[in-house]
């Protein structure tokens, strides 16, 4: 689960947003009222108004389990997440309002908090992005839900394997000998890999090769040396020769 916040203005349009129909479903509220984002925000600033030294004076917070998380937590379970956050970040006397989005895949819960207090208080919102994300990684701790940290691994053990694969299937587009960079592109692609050939947008040089594959991209050098711009020219035998300002190979590298 991952948690997000930051301090934002756009009160009103941010919670229209979040209470959208088709999106958005209210799951908690505390001492508001309000219906629309234009109301709420007129609550907010009774006790906003108690401290006219603040700006940014709403909290926004995103809190998002895993997608099979996501899929098997009622709104009742989301609830309680909410109010342990809201807890958790020390805001339970500030006005707020909690809303969960399930028109994704994704599962997620928006909460929108006063950061000023019934007594004109302001919320210390210092690092409050990564205050979020440790108590979310608390809650799921709890809960018994994956965390962001073990997301992390799997993510990277993910790719770790995704690497090996895109390095195994340069291997086989190799023993096709490709006499340039065309050919090389076409049969990566026959292999169900994307070849780029990055250019500097400063300079027009050739910075490097990016591979993608099933969404994920890398660049060639991230999953190995030989596989990095001069390392696939050097394995296909052609001529190259990199100096400060230009690029110059011998042979057709696809209109480059």
């Amino acid at each position: 689960m991952i948690g997000k916040g930051k301090s934002i203005g756009h009160t009103s349009v941010a919670i229209d947003y979040a209470r959208l129909k088709d999106k958005g479903e209210e799951i908690d509220r505390f001492h508001l009222a309000g219906q629309t984002g234009q109301d709420i925000e007129k609550e907010f600033k009774l006790c906003q108004d108690l401290n006219g030294r603040c700006t940014n004076n709403t909290l926004r917070f995103e809190i998002s389990p895993t997608i099979p998380d996501g899929q098997k937590l009622t709104n009742s379970q989301l609830r309680d997440i909410s109010k342990e956050f809201i807890n958790g970040m020390g805001l339970q006397e500030h006005q707020s309002i909690s809303f969960v989005h399930r028109d994704r895949e994704h599962t997620h819960i928006h909460i929108y908090a006063n950061r000023i207090d019934f007594q004109g208080k302001a919320f210390d919102d210092s690092f409050i992005s990564n205050r979020s994300a440790h108590l979310a990684e608390e809650i799921a701790q709890k809960h018994g839900l994956t965390t962001a940290r073990e997301v992390q691994i799997q993510k990277l053990e993910s790719h770790k394997d995704l690497k090996t694969e895109i390095q195994h299937r340069h291997s086989v587009a190799m023993q096709h000998k490709p006499k340039n960079m065309d050919e090389y592109v076409n049969l990566m692609k026959g292999n169900k890999v994307d070849v780029e050939v990055v250019k500097s947008l400063k300079t027009g040089k050739v910075s490097g090769l990016r591979y993608t594959m099933d969404g994920n991209t890398f660049k060639g050098s991230e999953i190995a040396r030989k596989m990095s711009f001069e390392g696939v020219l050097k394995e296909m035998n052609l001529a190259v020769k990199i100096v400060a300002k230009t690029v110059k190979i011998g042979l057709n590298l696809g209109g480059l």
